[in-house]
């Protein structure tokens, strides 16, 4: 699964089956960990910040995510403050952020990050963009392995380039 088709799904109390919120945004940490969903909650002048511990969350699907109940849910700024990664948005945001080898090469830009659901919260490989034009003729790349890649602060480091890379 992607992050990308977890971005925009509706999250539901499974006690109640009340829809709580969307999801909005996810955290990573620099060990390729989901940490937390963030939310997009009701309201447009709805300012604070909402997420959830991934190891909170009851399921995972691709059409909704549930949790065990709505008060699990933490709010507030002090909660951005454990971010290190996000994907989508902030200014500390993998999507967007350069892939490089060690010899200086550029391989692309992080479009998506694929995990496992039913494997807890360990991200499992990138998908790459080279532009448009490249993404057309030649199709995305996706490339496994996140134990030889090193988050950095402005470009992800790729300690050996294997064939595992598609």
């Amino acid at each position: 699964m992607k992050l990308l088709e977890l971005i925009g799904l509706p999250i539901y109390d499974i006690t109640t089956g009340q829809r709580v919120a969307k999801v909005k945004d996810l955290w990573i940490s620099a060990q390729w960990k989901l940490t937390h969903m963030e939310l997009e909650e009701g309201g447009m002048f709805c300012r604070h910040a909402a997420v959830i511990h991934w190891e909170q969350l009851a399921a995972c699907g691709e059409d909704a995510v549930f949790i065990p109940s709505a008060s699990i849910i933490e709010r507030g700024e002090e909660v951005v403050e454990q971010r290190e990664w996000s994907f989508l948005y902030g200014s500390r945001r993998l999507k967007d952020i350069p892939l490089l080898t060690l010899e200086g090469t550029q391989i692309g830009w992080v479009a998506d990050v694929y995990f496992q659901p039913d494997m807890g919260n360990t991200i499992i490989g990138l998908e790459i963009t080279d532009g448009l034009i490249s993404d057309l003729l030649e199709g995305r790349q996706r490339i496994d392995g996140t134990s030889r890649m090193q988050i950095g602060e402005h470009a992800i480091l790729l300690h050996d380039l294997k064939p595992e890379h598609q």
